[in-house]
């Protein structure tokens, strides 16, 4: 027969129990501090960076990369109708364009409110002893630096990119616009590209694969260049080294 002592059987339960329960009440209770205290961090991280934004008018510097080519399309606007020769076309700066759909500020804001939470939290599960978790946690917060920049560097990328086309556009005062157009798309296209380069880079991508689509890329790009040149670039090239002449 089994000695079967439901008296003890129940003791050891409950002395599980309130073992478990001393054990791991102060450090889930310690964790709870860290996060009240992380989320408060963050939050004040946040309202920090909408501050700076605000005191050095950062999104006013922004949009005062763009260039202002009034002129110059007044006259585009001049051939396309004689009835609108007066209007003039102002270009919209980048943050009107996208204060609907994205506000640069509050993404920086949160993003950095965000990592300053993860590391609380990160520090919360170093109190309660998930090992995994934490070293998870510890990956994370080394990488999110590298992914801020990937972000700066694509950010700036594309506005650079974009204002090289407008000064190529309007700088080449070709017989024809789309020759125009497409030169400085051509120019555009390159700096995009190696701004794709620099972020692959930054994220951790294998250097073999971006420096093969590198290769390819210019490869690409001197084929079609010579194929444009010899099939249909004549008269361009003759009219990009007249421009240049005049």
């Amino acid at each position: 027969m089994f000695d079967f002592n439901l008296e003890q059987i129940i003791a050891n339960l409950y002395q599980t129990i309130f073992t478990g329960i001393e054990f791991y009440f102060p450090k889930v209770v310690g964790a709870f501090v860290i996060l009240l205290i992380g989320t408060f961090a963050a939050i004040g991280a946040y309202k920090f960076v909408i501050y700076l934004f605000k005191r050095f008018k950062i999104i006013e510097l922004i949009d005062k990369l763009e260039i202002d080519f009034s002129e110059e399309t007044q006259k585009e606007a001049n051939l396309k109708t004689e009835k609108k020769w007066k209007e003039v076309v102002q270009k919209t700066p980048f943050s009107a364009k996208f204060s609907k759909k994205i506000k640069i500020d509050v993404i920086v804001g949160k993003s950095i409110g965000y990592y300053v939470f993860l590391i609380f939290f990160r520090y919360a599960i170093v109190v309660i002893g998930i090992e995994e978790v934490e070293q998870f946690l510890a990956d994370l917060i080394a990488y999110l630096p590298s992914l801020f920049i990937w972000f700066v560097i694509g950010f700036f990328g594309i506005r650079f990119a974009n204002f090289v086309y407008d000064v190529i556009y309007h700088a080449l005062n070709l017989t024809k616009q789309k020759t125009a157009k497409i030169i400085a798309s051509g120019a555009k296209i390159v700096i995009l590209f190696f701004t794709l380069m620099a972020v692959l880079d930054k994220i951790g991508i294998a250097t073999e694969i971006t420096n093969t689509i590198l290769t390819g890329f210019i490869a690409m790009l001197t084929i079609a260049g010579g194929l444009a040149f010899g099939l249909w670039g004549k008269d361009i090239a003759h009219e990009i080294l007249e421009s240049f002449r005049k």
